[in-house]
């Protein structure tokens, strides 16, 4: 393999992403006593702890038959089997190259279905802004609670670095994306009318936008738009009790109220979205340090964040293994009926 096909190559991107991981996790682990941490693990409450794995599972299950919704009008609806097992081959994908999981999942689909891969990169989409929507909403609510304490740590942590950034953007800068966005919608429509690519590659491109606008599209063309919305409420929720039952598991965070594992919750959830395979050393940094709000010291936070993050990994992993031998049984089934 030669030098530039070695940096293009997904092997390379896992690396530079795996070792941003290792760095965090560093950081975050550099000053710690591993004596307290593990004997903190010995005054676990394991019973919440399976509570939590129980909540979180559901709220998995009620990610497939909402990303099912989106499906109907696409002209096929997989197996809820198959919506599940994609789901969670999506999230196995994220822990080995961030950002990958939501092709892994489309794909997983394609592969067993008649659906075209680029319309489920559509409906992904707005599962993506729908869950986009759902956490800021959770913000909100944080902050008009706790205005004072919650509050003033997201404005000071979240919404005051990302508003000094975009004071930061020139308005000649805002300029010239909306020109290269422009130009590069007048290049698509101008190589699909003129031809010049031939038409492989012109039906290749033409297929490719009219996938991802069918599956935009399934949000208001579903018959189920009400029920997308109340699971997508529903999800969130689960993933709420799921946070309160976690904080219930670890004896320092078992007095904290449930409107402190919403905080939480939408701090992780923040912390979940760092480019790093599965959250790693991001996740625990962050989360730690949101505890000290309520008076805990850091070392304490981290005993949290690991119940919390490797519990759920671990399920992630079994059930991504899971999926992959369900999902490669069904495919071979299918390919010897077809050969029939």
């Amino acid at each position: 393999m030669t030098l530039k096909k070695f940096f293009k190559s997904k092997f390379f991107n896992f690396l530079v992403f795996f070792i941003l991981a290792l760095v965090l996790l560093y950081y975050a682990f550099r000053s710690v006593d591993f004596k307290h941490i593990a004997q903190g693990f010995r005054e676990v409450n394991y019973l919440w702890i399976c509570a939590s794995l129980l909540l979180g599972l559901t709220a998995h299950l009620t990610r497939a038959i909402r990303w099912g919704y989106l499906m109907e009008p696409l002209g096929q609806k997989p197996s809820f089997g198959k919506l599940l097992s994609a789901v969670f081959v999506g999230y196995i994908a994220n822990l080995a190259l961030p950002r990958f999981g939501e092709v892994a999942k489309c794909g997983s689909v394609s592969k067993v279905s008649n659906l075209r891969f680029d319309s489920l990169v559509g409906t992904v989409v707005v599962e993506r802004t729908a869950d986009a929507a759902m956490l800021l909403l959770s913000t909100l609510i944080v902050i008009l609670i706790q205005l004072d304490t919650f509050g003033q740590y997201i404005y000071r942590k979240i919404v005051q670095p990302i508003h000094e950034r975009a004071l930061q953007v020139e308005g000649y800068k805002v300029v010239i994306i909306l020109i290269m966005i422009a130009a590069f919608l007048f290049l698509v429509r101008f190589f699909l009318k003129t031809n010049i690519l031939g038409d492989k590659v012109n039906g290749k491109i033409k297929g490719v936008v009219n996938g991802l606008v069918e599956g935009l599209k399934s949000i208001y063309t579903t018959p189920k738009l009400f029920s997308f919305i109340l699971l997508s409420f529903l999800m969130w929720l689960l993933y709420w009790a799921m946070t309160w039952a976690l904080l219930k598991s670890v004896p320092i965070t078992s007095g904290l109220s449930s409107w402190d594992a919403l905080f939480i919750m939408v701090i992780g959830s923040y912390g979940m979205t760092v480019p790093v395979q599965g959250g790693f050393g991001a996740y625990h940094i962050i989360t730690a340090s949101a505890l000290g709000l309520f008076g805990l010291e850091y070392e304490n936070g981290l005993i949290f964040s690991i119940v919390s993050h490797e519990s759920q990994t671990i399920m992630l992993i079994i059930g991504g293994i899971v999926a992959l031998v369900y999902l490669y049984v069904v495919q071979q089934e299918q390919d010897r009926l077809r050969s029939i």
